[in-house]
């Protein structure tokens, strides 16, 4: 499951932040947070240990998410929240590339896929610090 050092950091980061979304999200970050968990982890079972073919597995994980994020940031119109679902979005035409293109290399896949996916981490933090600012200037002000 989680064997490489890119794989133990991003699930260390993942659950962190998603950790604080479920200690001081709204409703929102806190289904978000589960969201999260729920696809990092069903994308871990579903990896298939061949990594020379494309990951159809991860591939139909992502997409669900994607449909979560999107239809998440139809509704809600926080910007942090879109920027998810954009890095969300590249995740799965980062799949779709490598399956297209069987030249790629498969250590260019995962590195795109960790790199958007960190960056979708990176754009929740940014969100629930900014939830947090918010309700600090609501109880001084």
């Amino acid at each position: 499951m989680f064997t490489i050092l890119p794989t133990q950091l991003g699930a260390g980061a993942m659950f962190v932040v998603c950790g604080v979304a479920l200690w001081i999200g709204g409703r929102l970050e806190r289904g978000l947070a589960v969201a999260t968990i729920l696809a990092w982890v069903g994308s871990a079972f579903v990896e298939i240990q061949d990594h020379s073919i494309t990951q159809w597995g991860i591939f139909a994980v992502d997409v669900v998410y994607l449909g979560v994020l999107a239809g998440l940031a139809v509704f809600d119109r926080r910007v942090w929240l879109l920027f998810m679902a954009a890095f969300q979005l590249l995740i799965v035409l980062t799949h779709i590339a490598f399956a297209m293109d069987r030249s790629l290399k498969q250590w260019g896949f995962f590195s795109a896929y960790y790199l958007w996916s960190y960056a979708e981490l990176v754009a929740f933090a940014i969100g629930l610090a900014a939830l947090a600012w918010r309700r600090r200037v609501r109880r001084e002000g």
